[in-house]
């Protein structure tokens, strides 16, 4: 194997746990959220996963916020001279009937990449976790078994042309007719 091809093969996986440790361990000003529901659709469709930036948000933007112990995303419309904030979901046609506090805003969302909460939901629970990696091994076991991998690259048989009999002026091997009877 090339040493491009392993050192992606080793560096890729590497990065993306990387990765996805530094965003779950908080460093970052940065949080992900999964929708459940359609109540932002189309903007924000169910099974997306929301990127939200901490403390940083303005009207108009869709923001996510606690609001009796759930957490919510949904538009910011107005915040009122009281601080208290006015929000409604892309789908719904009225604004929502609860009005909470500026302070339990987390942040406003910076991207939504569709399906992905899924994926996020489905890697929580072991099961599917652990279907992820049983995946993972098998695609790596077929890949190595066709040539791929990180095996040492198999030996080529050099094929030696063979010399036609008594083409060396030798004697002629080849056997001679037989006289047929009458």
């Amino acid at each position: 194997m090339k040493p491009l091809k392993v050192v992606l093969v080793l560096l890729v996986p590497l990065l993306a746990s990387a990765a996805f440790v530094v965003a779950a361990s908080g460093v970052l000003p940065y949080r992900v959220y999964v929708v459940h529901t359609g109540s932002m659709t189309p903007t924000i469709p169910s099974k997306s996963a929301v990127i939200v930036r901490d403390d940083e948000y303005h009207v108009g933007q869709v923001v996510t916020f606690t609001e009796h112990g759930l957490t919510v995303t949904h538009r910011l419309i107005a915040i009122g001279p009281d601080g208290l904030i006015t929000t409604k979901g892309d789908a719904n046609p009225t604004a929502d009937p609860w009005h909470v506090p500026k302070s339990q805003i987390i942040g406003g969302v910076v991207a939504a990449p569709r399906q992905v909460g899924y994926w996020l939901e489905y890697a929580k629970n072991p099961a599917g976790l652990a279907s992820i990696l049983l995946a993972f091994l098998v695609c790596w076991q077929i890949w190595s078994l066709a040539g791929g991998g990180l095996t040492a690259p198999a030996r080529r048989v050099r094929h030696v042309p063979r010399h036609r009999i008594g083409s060396h002026g030798g004697a002629d091997l080849a056997p001679s007719p037989v006289p047929s009877s009458m």
